[in-house]
């Protein structure tokens, strides 16, 4: 996997990570438990592929991104056989939507490495300094962006202190001292 690849793949799943933690958080208990864990553990890989600079336990990463994108496919089968509105299992949609599209990236970049490595004994060189941090940039805005709207319509994002709107504490203003003359 060539280091753009391996740095898209780690942000998609860190992106889907962060967002299975926001939905699961508002999810009933057995998908609470399902969302966060899987959320942890794509953190987790995340971190643990942009330290180590290859991908960890490939097969297993595959299966995980998998993982929540067949357990929303089930809740939305199961939802619709009995009538039931979209968000009623407790998955929004928009945030599910975005995580399923980095889930989905993080197992097909990963099962494309795995069939060129086979095949062929891909270069996976030091890009150009340019080249990478330009992939870097456009990465982070891509998956950030992506993300943040994704946590706002979850239920932790709607249950989020708006901007501007935390107080601010009051310091007390005191007294000038006989001796502080400007």
């Amino acid at each position: 996997m060539t280091p753009i690849s391996l740095l898209w793949t780690a942000f998609a799943a860190l992106g889907a990570g962060t967002i299975h933690l926001a939905v699961g958080a508002g999810a009933p208990l057995p998908l609470a438990i399902l969302f966060a864990g899987v959320g942890a553990a794509e953190i987790g890989w995340g971190v643990a592929t942009l330290v180590r600079g290859r991908v960890l336990v490939a097969d297993l990463a595959v299966v995980g991104a998998l993982i929540p994108v067949f357990v929303w496919g089930a809740t939305a089968t199961l939802r619709s056989g009995f009538g039931l509105p979209a968000d009623a299992a407790g998955l929004p949609v928009f945030p599910m939507a975005v995580a399923t599209l980095f889930s989905v990236f993080v197992a097909l970049s990963l099962a494309v490495a795995r069939r060129r490595a086979a095949s062929e004994s891909a270069a996976t060189g030091t890009p150009q300094g340019r080249r990478f941090l330009a992939a870097l940039a456009l990465g982070g805005l891509l998956v950030s962006g992506l993300t943040t709207p994704a946590l706002a319509a979850t239920d932790a994002g709607a249950h989020a202190v708006p901007h501007g709107s935390h107080s601010e504490t009051a310091h007390p203003v005191l007294p000038e001292s006989p001796h502080s003359h400007h």
